[in-house]
């Protein structure tokens, strides 16, 4: 919680990126969880 907060603190811009970088992690996860369900339907 308190890294949230120190989030609120910054700049539009700088929000913007840490949420433009968590939404590439989210990405990657939701991409390699869907790839791996698939493979284990497949075999």
């Amino acid at each position: 919680m308190e890294k949230v907060k120190l989030i609120e603190g910054l700049s539009d811009e700088e929000k913007q990126t840490i949420f433009t970088i968590l939404d590439a992690f989210v990405g990657k996860k939701k991409l390699k969880d869907t790839l791996s369900n698939v493979l284990k339907d497949v075999a």
